[in-house]
């Protein structure tokens, strides 16, 4: 994947303010032509109120704490034409994107963004009730930030992933309820751990469900401590969707990652696996613990193997499942044990892939509620996490 190099010149810078700029609700277009024109003046703390239109523009953000809302996400587009870069790149801490559309990028629909090479870390985003398709790489990107949240993203279309997390620890970021599908990954998290939680959405229909990777590619290597709890991860068999990546017919897939857990995921009809845990990158897995999971339909239920075969505290157990490797695995792979076992990682042939470009766009999406009527409200850490009580929510059912 190509996540590095998106965030590889990226700096936060703070905010810049003057007499002239503006506080209040700022609306487009009928108080300034553009999105860029209405956040260029707009104190910290402004809201950017987008009425329904097709906005052919890309928008940076380098003002503090700025809420960029559409009045309607179906019919609010910002759309790049295959011209611009990113619908959204923000810089600066505090930002919020809301309830709009972001399609035809040529590399991401939305991106929050710290910086790859001085340690400089966006601090607080949310992306809500947000449509991104047919992007050349992501559609909500998250890049060396913390404390986010990411939430009501539908995402197809997309040759990486519909929403991707990555060089963050502590992240202190949650992912929930949200769809993507048609894409070569549906999340994907590099170097992506703290704090993160991915859970009550829908993985379905890409190459890969999730994956979350150690990278040295990426800062903060190896991955670790991330939660995967209640999601629907299914069919994740590669038709249709773009290339980014031989790998399909996988569910979850942890590479090279620590300490992280895979909970109460149902996990159905993937062709080659439907978790699998395994080396990655020159990076043994250390500490995973997959549990409480329902696997059905897929070409391997459960899955690992690594380049030594050594347990190093990875342990499966009380998942519902037919078929693993190695077997019986949760009798090899005892929590809170030592041993020795290894399987063999199963593939399916490549499928044969889309143009980004040409995969379907999605139907109507939900809107946000109150879009017209709600205050802004910056995304400024520690958020709340979605769920307090992670033992609460169910995998959603199948559409």
């Amino acid at each position: 994947m190509m996540a590095a190099a998106c965030g590889g010149t990226t700096s936060v810078d703070a905010p810049t303010t003057s007499s002239t700029q503006k506080a209040g609700t700022l609306r487009v277009p009928a108080d300034f032509p553009t999105i860029q024109d209405a956040v260029d003046a707009a104190k910290p703390g402004a809201l950017i109120l987008i009425a329904p239109g097709i906005y052919n523009e890309g928008v940076t953000v380098e003002t503090e704490d700025l809420t960029i809302r559409g009045e309607d996400r179906n019919t609010v587009i910002l759309d790049g034409g295959d011209r611009f870069e990113n619908g959204v790149l923000a810089f600066s801490n505090g930002t919020v994107v809301e309830n709009l559309t972001a399609r035809n990028f040529k590399g991401n629909g939305i991106m929050f963004s710290g910086s790859y090479g001085d340690s400089q870390i966006l601090d607080g985003f949310r992306g809500s009730y947000l449509t991104v398709y047919n992007n050349g790489l992501y559609g909500v990107y998250a890049f060396a930030a913390k404390n986010g949240q990411i939430d009501h993203v539908y995402g197809s279309g997309h040759p990486d992933s519909a929403v991707y997390v990555g060089q963050c620890n502590p992240c202190n970021t949650t992912v929930t309820d949200s769809v993507g599908e048609l894409n070569a990954v549906g999340f994907q998290g590099t170097n992506a751990g703290g704090g993160l939680i991915v859970t009550t959405s829908v993985w379905s229909r890409n190459r890969v469900g999730i994956e979350s990777t150690s990278s040295t590619r990426e800062q903060v290597y190896p991955q670790r401590n991330a939660t995967f709890v209640a999601n629907l991860v299914s069919d994740n068999n590669g038709d249709g969707t773009p290339q980014a990546t031989d790998a399909a017919g996988v569910g979850i897939a942890l590479s090279g990652g620590q300490t992280n857990i895979v909970d109460r995921n149902v996990i159905v009809g993937n062709a080659a696996s439907g978790v699998i845990v395994t080396s990655g990158e020159g990076f043994e897995p250390k500490g995973n613990t997959v549990k409480n999971n329902t696997l059905a339909g897929n070409g391997v239920d459960l899955v690992f193997t690594t380049t030594t075969g050594a347990q190093d505290d990875n342990c499966f157990e009380n998942n519902q499942f037919t078929t693993s490797s190695p077997t019986a695995i949760e009798q090899a792979l005892v929590c809170n044990a030592a041993g020795t076992a290894n399987g063999t990682e199963p593939t399916i042939p490549v499928p044969t892939h889309a143009d980004y470009r040409t995969v379907p766009a999605p139907g109507p999406q939900q809107s946000m509620p109150n879009a017209l009527t709600a205050k802004a409200k910056p995304a400024r850490g520690p958020l709340e996490l979605v769920y307090a009580d992670l033992t609460a929510p169910d995998a959603p059912e199948a559409p």
